[in-house]
């Protein structure tokens, strides 16, 4: 077992009046990661806001198990400090799974995507705009629930740093789970962009998916998976509820059950 930071998390220092955070880079699982198999089918795992690849860890090594070659990428700003991650933008994030995914598909005959929360928005933005084989968003997030998220543009400048909360779940793979602890407020604004884009042109996407709800998802809209399926043009679309799931339902409670049907619907 790596030897991840407590519960996962990013906990603030104070010197001087100074908050100081911890930096996650050597973290395990804060990395990137890879599993090498067969090329005739590649899958994209991206992980969420604030979040780092640990969270999606689990579910590339279930999917990997059918001999799929899958990926999960760092995204820019995450996995190292908030300072790092204020310094960066929407526009780096879409650019960085843009990127990942046409890396990809230069090496592999087929591209699947599997997202989680703003990855899932990610998901839904390649399988617009690439010509993805099939998309699995899971608790997507295209409109989150944050308390004055809308107005982040707003007092960002005021309130730069937004604290957390801890998680008290059963059954959850708390190791895994290396994040922020807190958020940059800065960077709400960038997430919401993000869910915008997404949610406007679902209509374009066709490749077969399976977008999954959480039940107990306390971060983002509890229609929102419901909008893909509603408003996207794909022939095939299965909808996959988790009850007891909170948002990071990949470590949580029904985690073996999601891992099953992701690697059931990703096999040919």
């Amino acid at each position: 077992m790596f030897n991840a930071a407590p519960l996962g998390r990013s906990p603030a220092d104070k010197k001087e009046g100074i908050t100081l955070y911890q930096d996650l880079s050597k973290n395990p699982y804060a990395q990137p990661f890879t599993f090498e198999g067969s090329r005739s089918h590649g899958v994209l795992v991206i992980h969420g806001f604030t979040a780092t690849p640990g969270t999606v860890l689990p579910l590339g090594q279930a999917v990997a198990q059918d001999g799929h070659y899958v990926r999960g990428i760092l995204l820019p700003g995450h996995g190292t400090t908030i300072e790092d991650m204020q310094r960066t933008n929407w526009k780096d994030w879409y650019d960085a799974a843009f990127n990942a995914y046409d890396e990809m598909a230069r090496i592999c005959k087929k591209v699947s995507v599997v997202g989680l929360s703003m990855g899932g928005a990610l998901t839904c933005l390649l399988a617009e705009h690439r010509p993805v084989h099939k998309a699995v968003p899971i608790a997507p997030a295209l409109k989150i629930l944050q308390h004055g998220s809308r107005l982040a543009k707003y007092f960002w400048s005021l309130v730069p740093i937004l604290p957390g909360r801890d998680k008290n779940y059963q059954d959850y793979l708390f190791d895994y789970d290396v994040c922020y602890h807190d958020t940059p407020v800065k960077n709400i604004e960038d997430l919401n962009h993000l869910a915008l884009l997404a949610k406007r042109d679902l209509k374009k996407i066709t490749c077969p998916l399976l977008v999954v709800k959480a039940g107990q998802d306390q971060s983002v809209h509890p229609d929102a998976p419901k909008w893909i399926i509603l408003q996207s043009s794909s022939v095939e679309k299965k909808l996959l509820v988790l009850p007891n799931s909170p948002h990071v339902c990949t470590l949580g409670a029904e985690r073996q059950l999601l891992f099953r049907k992701v690697a059931a619907f990703l096999r040919d």
